[in-house]
């Protein structure tokens, strides 16, 4: 039946594509080789991306196709500094120049904020259709609080989506991969009335059972089913006033990434599984195993209503009301063999709503334009996690549930101003004021069996019997089992009762900016910037099996001091921008383990007191005559924990003083070359290629081996033809040499785990604009 969809769909799209008269062919490949400014919206207002004093990457929609970038994930081919990691659960980490958040749960708020048109996607969780029929990202590197708000000290990743045309626009592509994986992207876009426009778009991937067993079967996995649509609207309600409005959703229906195993490590070393113990290791990025295997089932839902109302000539007042409603089910088989060892299988339900009022301005006279705003978030949060352990060296069989309600709310009032107080020499300086609470509620319990109860009512009356105290009232199936090992008792004992976790905080922060830009040419900026963010605070509620375990870990912050320089050289030919800069970081936020003996391993969250990070980055597109382009790339950032004494992933306590932070690759970097070529026939012909490469890094802050990233370059390369009727077809292969390289390495049940980067995968694709 998926089939049968399939080639309706694609039947549909290209008959509907070869009725319409118009045509509008897009242009391809480097806007500026092309002829074209470069502007983005990076402070909220439009600018040529020389005229920002911000380390800002743009690509565009055909940058991203030509690069291979169907998701957030890969982005780091066109942006480096920038990775994607997942954690145990498969929600998505991301990191940029360093600064990073690995969390389990689904509402972590992170470290590098998302945004479509925008319009915020507060959670990770949230970005998996966010480049859904884009015009072009931004990519904004270092700590954006003044106007986007907390939760952005890495960085912030900025979607502009195509919008609605004055013209009838149609477009569609078909892509097929040797896996047996197929896409299909569309759109129609055009005017519904003189003042009304449209723009619906839509995808589906299908298929690509990437994945497959290599010791006790051959079962093939990582089939896909997700698809996600938009709808936009453009309505010049008056000569002076603008309605927008963004509908959009995606959905996951598809198999997850299998864990790999990467090596047997008991948590009791006298109790190791024989099974463990002696289970061939994979040797592909294609093998994997697993025995609990079930669907995803994740939903995203976000609309988006925007007004803009020009006061006057020099003044706007702008409203944008955001809603998302995000929920995730999905399984993981945390010991990664066929046999039963444990799984997981966590939920969450995600409800975000936020609200932003601002006026825009100038003063021409003065030369000043300013922002002044105000916004307000309230999420709520619900999360689930059921937990299976069938065989393990330290726990009988067990399972138990945990579940935590929450909610999170900020409030800001900010502010941006640029001043060119002297000709050619700007003063930028932005200040925002957050105000923020959170509150959880919850516990781990027993699912009803009474396996989890009557083992943590054991555990508790060993404990209490260690301070001379008797037994507890037996937990009973289905009950709170979570422990209170708070020294709540006289002569600060600890009473190990079962209790239901509820707590709330609340936090305020000054978020701000000052900068100086000098343009000495008419295309080249040098500029200055000391900047201070801020990430939220919040609850670790995952597997809490004493209470401890849910401290509330505050707000972290992060200073940043840079100095850059952009420039366009030899007519455009040479396009460069630099910038090094140095971070102070303090109460950074870091997921880590505990060792709870008999429990063994539990997760919990803490701060660092102090961090650093120094680095430099460089960006050079060369163009060198007509046809040919060619883009390099690199980021250098040397982390470093101040003095910390924590646990590695095996749960040993080692110092962390001098270590480099989690998912930081020293050295980074992207290279980039295509070749066009007219061959006649309104035809044109191109090749090319692109890499990717990251130094060695780790997944924690010990640095321990087990835990180590190892340094991989991967790459691509493409051939295709464009016609100027409209139509263009390509063939390509990503990662070339089949490079068998890891992003993402953790603890599972008695086993240290890791997830693959994709093998070499070789495709075609085809696709016709009108």
């Amino acid at each position: 039946m998926r089939r049968i969809f399939l080639a309706a769909a694609s039947i549909t799209a290209l008959s509907a594509q070869s009725a319409l008269a118009q045509t509008n062919p897009q242009p391809g490949g480097d806007p500026q080789a092309n002829g074209q400014e470069i502007v983005v919206t990076a402070q909220k207002r439009s600018q040529r991306l020389n005229d920002v004093g911000i380390s800002i990457v743009a690509a565009s929609a055909e940058q991203l196709q030509s690069a291979g970038v169907t998701d957030i994930t890969s982005m780091a081919k066109v942006v480096s500094g920038f990775t994607a990691a997942k954690s145990t659960y498969g929600f998505q980490i991301f990191s940029i120049r360093g600064i990073g958040f690995n969390s389990n749960q689904a509402s972590a708020t992170p470290t590098v904020s998302s945004y479509i048109d925008e319009a915020a996607l507060p959670y990770a969780s949230m970005t998996a259709g966010l480049l859904l029929d884009v015009d072009h990202i931004e990519v904004l590197k270092g700590p954006q609080g003044t106007l986007f708000g907390q939760n952005a000290t890495g960085g912030s990743v900025n979607v502009i989506a195509a919008k609605p045309t004055e013209y009838l626009d149609v477009g569609g592509q078909f892509s097929v991969n040797h896996f047996g994986g197929v896409e299909l992207l569309g759109h129609i876009s055009g005017p519904l009335s003189d003042t009304l426009r449209a723009r619906l778009a839509f995808s589906t991937n299908q298929f690509g059972e990437w994945q497959k067993g290599y010791f006790a079967t051959h079962a093939k996995h990582g089939d896909q089913n997700r698809g996600a649509a938009r709808l936009l609207l453009d309505w010049q309600a008056s000569e002076r006033l603008k309605l927008s409005v963004n509908v959009n959703g995606n959905y996951d229906h598809g198999d997850s990434q299998l864990l790999q195993l990467q090596r047997s490590a008991p948590q009791n070393p006298a109790n190791e599984q024989s099974e463990l113990a002696n289970y061939p290791l994979p040797h592909s990025a294609r093998a994997a195993e697993a025995d609990d295997m079930k669907r995803n089932r994740n939903h995203l839902f976000q609309a988006v209503g925007r007004a803009d109302y020009e006061i006057d000539d020099n003044l706007t007042l702008t409203s944008i009301t955001n809603f998302v409603k995000n929920k995730n089910d999905t399984l993981v088989d945390t010991d990664a063999t066929v046999f039963h060892g444990g799984a997981v299988n966590p939920k969450s339900n995600l409800r975000s709503f936020n609200q932003e009022v601002r006026f825009t301005g100038k003063i021409p006279e003065a030369e000043v334009h300013y922002i002044l705003g105000v916004s307000y978030q309230k999420d709520k949060i619900g999360e689930n996690v059921f937990s299976v352990i069938n065989n393990s060296s330290s726990l009988p069989p067990v399972s138990f549930d945990t579940v935590f309600t929450g909610t999170n709310r900020a409030a800001a009032i900010f502010g941006n101003v640029d001043w060119e107080f002297i000709d050619k020499l700007t003063l930028t300086a932005g200040i925002r004021y957050t105000a923020t609470r959170q509150t959880t509620k919850g516990c781990t319990r027993d699912t009803g069996d009474g396996s989890w109860a009557g083992f943590l009512t054991a555990i508790a009356d060993f404990a209490r019997s260690t301070q001379g105290l008797g037994p507890i009232v037996p937990i009973a199936p289905g009950g709170c089992a979570s422990l209170d090992d708070s020294m709540s008792l006289p002569g600060g004992l600890r009473s190990f009762e079962p209790t239901s976790l509820s707590a709330a905080q609340k936090e305020d922060n000054v978020s701000w900016r000052i900068g100086l830009n000098y343009k000495f040419a008419p295309d080249s900026l040098l500029y200055a910037l000391v900047s201070r963010g801020y990430k939220s605070g919040g609850y670790p509620v995952y597997d809490v099996v004493i209470a401890s375990q849910a401290n509330q870990v505050s707000q972290e912050q992060l200073t940043s001091y840079e100095a850059g320089i952009k420039t366009d050289l030899l007519d455009r030919h040479v396009t460069l921008s630099a910038a090094a800069f140095y971070y102070d970081y303090r109460d950074k936020q870091f997921f880590t383990y505990g060792n709870v003996p008999p429990l063994g391993v539990v997760s919990t969250e803490v701060n660092i007191p102090k961090s650093k990070a120094t680095g430099a980055e460089a960006d050079i597109q060369l163009r060198p005559f007509k046809g040919l382009t060619s883009r390099a790339s690199f980021t250098y950032i040397r982390t470093r924990i101040g003095d910390y004494q924590g646990r590695d992933i095996t749960t040993a306590i080692v110092d962390f003083k001098g270590n480099s932070f989690n998912y930081a690759p020293e050295w980074s970097g992207t290279f980039e070359i295509e070749y066009r070529s007219k061959i006649g026939g309104g035809l044109e012909a191109y090749v090319g290629g692109n890499a990717l490469y990251n130094s060695k890094t780790y997944a924690d802050l010990a640095n321990s081996p087990d835990s180590l990233i190892k340094a991989y370059t991967v790459y691509d390369a493409r051939i295709g033809i464009e016609s100027a009727h409209g139509w263009y077809g390509s063939l390509w292969v990503r990662n070339l040499t089949d490079k068998y390289y890891w992003t993402s390495v953790g603890v599972g049940s008695d086993i240290i785990w890791r997830y693959a980067g994709l093998p070499r995968t070789a495709g075609a694709t085809f696709g016709v604009r009108f």
